[in-house]
């Protein structure tokens, strides 16, 4: 499967260099590396794994995950680190074991040192894709292609969404700009929405029999559709028809509740998602129809 075509390549690069600015800027201030910041990962923790997404995301792009396999436990997942072929994982639902065991694997914590790592493979990332935001090559998942503009997204959702993590964690605010959080939506989830079987992101359970046509309002942004039909999901069908249910959303408050960072009544209290349409009922129940990996 392949994701379908790029979004604002040029943009999405601009925005993601001034993410990588912002967060190796932040690693290098970081007062508490052994303060909580996501799951049972501390600061440092998380920062190792953003580095390490920035070791990943850039093999695919040239084609070679070596590096990601040398410090990936060939015992956590059968065959991970030992893949022969192209991709990192031969399920999405492998990828929790990976990261965790990368993760554990590499006793760096110091935020400074870490950010150094980030800089040095975000510049050379930017150096070796240049203008080619076009030709497929496969994903994290076995058998999924996106190209380099997703990429670019996937990096922008990492970076994004981590940064948080960290500033959070260390006790400090972190806006998320609407602009790249909107970018992270349409150049990464929904691309790989596309690329993925039809049924790996939904919740077989809640989605039984429910068919039902979401339209995401993304505030100064751009619209999408989420058509669920008994447990499969299509992102933006070739042609949109009427939506059961609107959401209206603040792109900064949305990425962070598909991310679980925030809790989605929080964002409807605070009318950062706001659903309308003739089955508006339908809202909150978004989230739950999605998994995370």
């Amino acid at each position: 499967m392949t994701a379908g075509p790029p979004v604002r390549w040029s943009t999405a690069q601009r925005y993601l260099r001034a993410e990588v600015k912002r967060v190796v800027a932040l690693l290098r201030s970081v007062r508490n590396p052994d303060a909580p910041a996501v799951g049972d990962w501390t600061v440092a923790q998380v920062a190792m794994h953003l580095s390490q997404a920035w070791l990943a995301v850039p093999g695919l792009a040239r084609q070679d995950l070596s590096e990601v396999r040398a410090i990936v436990p060939g015992d956590v997942v059968p065959g991970a680190g030992e893949r022969a072929g192209p991709s990192l994982i031969g399920d999405m639902w492998e990828l929790a074991a990976v990261t965790k065991a990368g993760v554990d694997a590499d006793p760096e914590r110091d935020p400074a040192a870490i950010a150094d790592r980030i800089a040095q493979r975000a510049a050379a990332y930017f150096a070796a894709v240049g203008g080619a935001a076009t030709d497929p090559r496969p994903w994290l998942v076995e058998g999924v292609e996106v190209g380099l503009a997703t990429l670019t997204g996937h990096l922008l959702n990492e970076t994004v969404v981590h940064g948080w993590d960290i500033a959070t964690g260390d006790g400090r605010r972190w806006d998320i700009p609407r602009d790249h959080a909107a970018a992270v939506f349409e150049g990464f989830l929904v691309p790989v929405m596309q690329a993925l079987d039809r049924r790996a992101l939904v919740n077989q359970e809640l989605a039984v029999g429910l068919r039902a046509t979401y339209e995401i309002r993304l505030k100064g942004a751009g619209r999408h559709q989420l058509v669920f039909d008994n447990g499969a999901l299509t992102a933006d069908p070739p042609s949109f028809g009427p939506p059961d249910c609107i959401i209206t959303a603040d792109p900064a408050a949305l990425l962070l509740v598909i991310w679980g960072r925030v809790h989605q009544a929080k964002a409807i209290v605070e009318r950062k998602l706001v659903a309308s349409g003739p089955k508006a009922w339908l809202g909150p129940r978004l989230r739950s129809l999605m998994r995370n990996p």
